[in-house]
């Protein structure tokens, strides 16, 4: 599409407003505002400056404005006016227009057809960025070349706070082994070794691997493996017998569960089942 016909504008004319610098105009955002000039746009349009002194100018919303505003496509206002597509939006918000106007949609079924054509063209183009020949190709070119130290704060910046995933700290790993860029006198890490953390106590790991065990925590804790607890088992609740139900409210629960060689749980639940009250008499000793 032309960029004429992208920018046309379908509600028009629009004019300029009668205004003297100086003078004060009414607009729709900030009230009744001192204008100081004229912009340079295809529609000129009477400015004020923005607050700060920062040399941005900022239009006076009012008039034809306005009203091509709540209409007109977005690209449009944006060409014919001389501002940002980001300031447009900020009038519509300001101004609670929906996001497709008239002339938005007048310029969707107007540009669809050619946007469909193209689609093919964006999926081969899309398809072969993530080619592996251009991936070679790109790391022959930069092979050698030292990386900027602009380029490499940029990348310390952007990776700042975050942590790779196991899989990607493996492919790490593998890369600076097959470099031997790893630190000397330290034994690399094995597939095997890797896969034995989590599998068992982290004593055992370093026992089986010759390593230290801060060595092994450590390895642990960057890759994000849980660690082993052995918890004991469960204790079987107890076969209740009328000698054993004599016993709850004739002491603690607590007591009453280590003569049992049960939980406290087991005693409080079959105390009140048996609706027995609970014991308050003196500790036994």
């Amino acid at each position: 599409m032309l960029e004429q016909e992208r920018v046309k504008l379908l509600f028009g004319p629009y004019r300029t407003p009668k205004c003297k610098v100086g003078r004060r105009l009414r607009c729709v955002m900030r009230g009744k505002v001192t204008v100081a000039g004229l912009s340079d746009a295809p529609i000129q349009w009477p400015y004020v400056p923005q607050p700060g002194g920062n040399g941005y100018r900022s239009l006076i919303l009012c008039g034809d404005l306005f009203r091509a505003v709540r209409r007109e496509s977005k690209v449009a206002v944006a060409h014919w006016w001389g501002v940002s597509r980001d300031t447009v939006w900020k009038w519509r918000k300001a101004l609670g227009v929906e996001k497709n106007t008239d002339g938005t949609r007048d310029l969707a079924s107007r540009w669809a057809p050619e946007r469909l054509l193209n689609e093919e063209t964006t999926r081969k183009r899309m398809e072969s960025l993530k080619s592996p020949e251009r991936a070679a190709m790109i790391g022959a070119a930069k092979r050698g070349i030292p990386t900027p130290d602009h380029v490499k704060e940029a990348i310390a910046r952007a990776k700042t706070g975050s942590k790779a995933t196991q899989q990607t700290r493996l492919k790490m790993s593998e890369a600076h082994k097959r470099r031997g860029t790893t630190p000397p006198g330290i034994p690399l890490w094995t597939k095997e070794e890797h896969a034995l953390l989590g599998t068992m106590p982290d004593k055992d790991v370093a026992e089986r691997t010759g390593r230290t065990l801060g060595a092994v925590q450590a390895r642990r804790y960057d890759f994000g493996v849980p660690n082993v607890k052995k918890r004991n088992p469960m204790s079987k609740p107890p076969r209740w017998t009328p000698k054993r139900d004599r016993l709850p409210g004739t002491m603690p629960d607590t007591v009453v569960a280590r003569r049992l060689r049960c939980s406290p749980f087991s005693v409080f639940f079959r105390r009140r089942k048996l609706k027995i009250p609970r014991y308050r008499g003196p500790w036994p000793l």
